[in-house]
C-alpha cells in the first residue's frame, strides 16, 4: 500500500509533466506489480500513466541509492517483459551527470523542477521549460495540419513510420514528433505503442473528426505577391499548383476571375528567388499572376495522388475562409459538404 508521502511523491511527477502534456492523468496502480521478482518490487512503486497519448508505466524510485544508468538500463528491460509500453523512471532528485548518462542509455525520466526526457516523444525540457510549456495551444502547426489533412483525406496509414511521413512531407522527424503531441494534446488523435514504435491513430468518423479539429485549422497562406506575365511564362513550370479562386473556378464552383493564382510554399519560393532570379512586381497590372506563399508544401498530396492540378480542397477552404465575398462563401460551403460526403481529394 502506498504512503502518504509515496502518493505525494507521484502526484508530483505527473503534476510536472502535465505542464507540458494535457490531460496528464495518473491511473490505478499497477495490477501486475506483484508478480514481478522480488529484487523489482523493494523500493520500487508503479503507476500507469496515461501522457500525451501514451498508456506509460511510471516506475518511481524510493531508493536511497539511485542504480548506475546501465543497470537502471536491465531492470527497466526486466520491466519491459510485464509491461508493454513506455517506462518511465521517476526519482525526487538526480544529479546533472547522472541525468546525461540517463539520456546516453535511452531511459526515460522525470525529476521534478529538473527535467523531463521522454525519448518516445522526442522529447528533452529542462529546467526552464515551464513557463514556455504552459502556453494554451491554439492552433495547429503547419505539419500536424498535414497529419490531420492526409487523414481526413482517407491516405493515412496507422503503420507509417514518423520517419516515412518526415521524408514523403520534407520536414525533419524531429517536427514529425512535434505534430503528433500537438494532435495528441487537442484530442484529435492518440498515441498507441505497437511494440516499441508509437502509431497515430486518429477518430474514426470524418465528419467528427473535421468538426473537432476545424477551431485548430488555419489559412496555409502566409503571403500574396504578384508575378508579371513574363516573368510567369519564363518561370510559369515551377508553378503549377492552381490556388485560391483559379482554383474554384477550375473545380467549376466559381466563375474564372481575373487574375490566375497558384501556390508555393515560402520556403520553396525563397530558394526559388535565389537561383532564378525570378522577382515579384511591386504592384500588379492587368496581366499579373497572384502567387500564394504557403507555411507548407502545397503539393504534399502528389505523394498519395499521382495527378494532381489544384491545391486539396481543405486547405484551399482554409485558404479563402476569410473571404467575405458572398460567391466564395456559398462555393466553399458547397466545397466541403462534397468532400465531407465523398471524400474525393
Amino acid at each position: 500500500m502506498n504512503t502518504p508521502q509515496i502518493d505525494t511523491s507521484l502526484t508530483h511527477l505527473a503534476a510536472y509533466i502535465s505542464q507540458v502534456y494535457k490531460p496528464c492523468a495518473l491511473k490505478s496502480p499497477w495490477s501486475l506489480t506483484k508478480d514481478l521478482p522480488l529484487y523489482l518490487q523493494g523500493g520500487w512503486t508503479y503507476r500507469l500513466l496515461t501522457v500525451g497519448g501514451y498508456e506509460c508505466l511510471l516506475m518511481l524510485d524510493e531508493r536511497e541509492q539511485p542504480d548506475t544508468a546501465q543497470r537502471l538500463k536491465k531492470t527497466i528491460n526486466s520491466i519491459t517483459s510485464y509491461f508493454n509500453g513506455p517506462v518511465i523512471y521517476g526519482v525526487r532528485e538526480l544529479e546533472s551527470y547522472n541525468r546525461k548518462r540517463l539520456i546516453d542509455q535511452g531511459i526515460a525520466f522525470v525529476v521534478p523542477g529538473k527535467q523531463l526526457y521522454l525519448p518516445f516523444m522526442a522529447l528533452d525540457l529542462r529546467e526552464n521549460f515551464a513557463a514556455e510549456a504552459s502556453v494554451e495551444l491554439t492552433r495547429l502547426g503547419a505539419c500536424a495540419q498535414q497529419l490531420l489533412l492526409i487523414r481526413l483525406f482517407g491516405l493515412w496509414q496507422t503503420e507509417t513510420s514518423a520517419q516515412m511521413l518526415a521524408n514523403r512531407l520534407g520536414v525533419s522527424k524531429m517536427t514529425v514528433s512535434r505534430a503528433y503531441r500537438e494532435l495528441t494534446e487537442l484530442g484529435l488523435a492518440k498515441a498507441v505503442m505497437v511494440g516499441r514504435t508509437s502509431q497515430l491513430v486518429f477518430e474514426p468518423d470524418n465528419h467528427q473528426l473535421w468538426l473537432a479539429a476545424k477551431p485548430y485549422l488555419s489559412s496555409p497562406v502566409k503571403k500574396q505577391v504578384w508575378l508579371s506575365a513574363q516573368q510567369y511564362h519564363q518561370h510559369g513550370n515551377l508553378f503549377q499548383l492552381a490556388a485560391g479562386e483559379w482554383a474554384l473556378s477550375m473545380l467549376g464552383m466559381l466563375s474564372r476571375p481575373k487574375h490566375p493564382c497558384y501556390a508555393v510554399s515560402a520556403n520553396d519560393w525563397a530558394s526559388l528567388k535565389k537561383l532564378t532570379g525570378i522577382e515579384q512586381q511591386a504592384h500588379p497590372d492587368d496581366d499579373s499572376i497572384v502567387l500564394e506563399l504557403w507555411r507548407y508544401d502545397p503539393s504534399w498530396l502528389k505523394a498519395y495522388v499521382n495527378v494532381v492540378e489544384t491545391v486539396d480542397k481543405l486547405s484551399l477552404f482554409l485558404s479563402l475562409l476569410a473571404n467575405d465575398d458572398d460567391r466564395i462563401q456559398i462555393a466553399l460551403d458547397d466545397l466541403v459538404g462534397e468532400f465531407l460526403e465523398d471524400g474525393n481529394v
